[in-house]
């Protein structure tokens, strides 16, 4: 019996690198394989030290009957999801019969190719006879598509990471779902070097992901509501500023618009630009932060999991639902981007989250404390489920 963890873009996202750490830990290293889009990124990452890889695309000619088939799609129905579905075909074909197929893509179907999803997952069915789907959030408005809760039903095994998500799936009908939290909460952070002007538990960390400021209606607004909270913290405070990127994709990286923000603020000597690292290494120097700010989930959950206040620009139910998780109410620990009016909201919502910094700090090591049983529970249930499995 082996787990094959499927639908990873690459771990130049390292929340989707958490989430391959973290969920092979669970289910075990030894028995796990990772088919990977970017297999070059696993190497660099060091994926492929501990978990076997395989690149889950391949630029080989399509069957003669798969490509007429998906062109016809593309030509008469105008779905390019046939076309993008070939090239992962290969690798699917290459897997046993008794493998448990492990869908980790977390929050696949809130964008709008959840289809080529869907259609991956039926073709995989067709080549092993275990599949299921760990750490998902879905937006319950999705859930009026009867094709999509038609493939989630044929899951085995659902986990969802947040509450609005599993009372969505439950309330849909569906039987397979349980509630699990997002396994990169129990990721270890590895200790690495911090930067010059980085000072231990007296330094904001922020992240900012350009898909946020790209879907704004106002990216200047955005970006001035993070000058405005930079501003403040250098002059009321003795704190440095350490941006922190956590997605580094040629068409999607938070460098960009970090290095934009640092260059404004070098000259005070008290902010710094953390480096391109695993995400293990990532984790220990949001642990040192005081207080953390952040578009990406899993820079968010780096920071929950590790007791730092934080407070979430989010966009989605995973950001609303995760926070809601852990605090009662999403109110004060999220600020939507499509919500943000004023140059002085998010500003705002840190000094009431200063205000609450020890409340906050003690939830968070409570609840982490829960969550990673909870994970190791869920593992061991996993394991034990399919191992039997693999008997008969």
């Amino acid at each position: 019996m082996r787990f094959v963890l499927y639908n990873h873009v690459g771990s130049g996202n390292h929340g989707c690198e958490a989430l391959v750490r973290s969920i092979s830990h669970m289910l075990g290293e030894k028995d796990t394989l990772l088919l990977s889009d970017a297999p070059e990124e696993e190497a660099k990452y060091g994926i492929a030290d501990s978990i076997e890889v395989r690149p889950s695309m391949f630029k080989t000619r399509p069957a003669v009957q798969d490509f007429f088939f998906s062109y016809l799609q593309l030509k008469i129905r105008h779905d390019y999801f046939y076309m993008d579905v070939l090239p992962y075909k290969p690798a699917l074909k290459g897997l046993r019969s008794e493998d448990v197929l492990v869908s980790i893509g977390g929050d696949i179907f809130c964008y709008e190719n959840y289809r080529k999803y869907n259609l991956l997952h039926q073709y995989a069915l067709k080549q092993v006879k275990h599949s299921i789907l760990i750490g998902c959030s879905i937006e319950p408005d999705s859930l009026t598509d009867h094709a999509l809760l038609k493939d989630l039903e044929t899951f085995e095994f659902i986990s969802a990471r947040e509450l609005i998500t599993y009372n969505a799936l439950k309330n849909a009908g569906l039987k397979n779902v349980s509630y699990c939290p997002d396994t990169a909460f129990s990721l270890p952070a590895a200790e690495t070097a911090l930067p010059d002007h980085f000072i231990p538990q007296n330094t904001v960390g922020i992240n900012i992901s350009p898909l946020v400021l790209n879907k704004s209606a106002d990216a200047e607004l955005i970006l001035e509501n993070l000058r405005l909270v930079v501003r403040d913290v250098l002059s009321s405070s003795s704190a440095s500023v350490a941006f922190v990127p956590h997605v580094v994709w040629e068409n999607n990286d938070d460098r960009i618009p970090l290095q934009k923000l640092y260059q404004e603020f070098q000259g005070t000597g008290r902010v710094c630009l953390i480096e391109d690292q695993d995400a293990r290494k990532l984790k220990w120097i949001i642990s040192q932060c005081s207080y953390f700010i952040g578009a990406r989930t899993h820079a968010t959950i780096a920071a929950y999991s590790t007791g730092v206040p934080t407070l979430a620009l989010g966009y989605s139910v995973k950001s609303r639902g995760i926070a809601r998780d852990l605090f009662g109410t999403e109110e004060h620990y999220v600020l939507p981007y499509q919500d943000i009016t004023s140059s002085d909201m998010l500003l705002k919502n840190f000094h009431w989250l200063i205000r609450h910094t020890e409340e906050t700090k003690k939830t968070l090591m409570e609840k982490t404390e829960i969550y990673q049983r909870e994970i190791v529970n869920m593992g061991s249930k996993l394991k034990e489920l399919y191992g039997e499995k693999s008997k008969k």
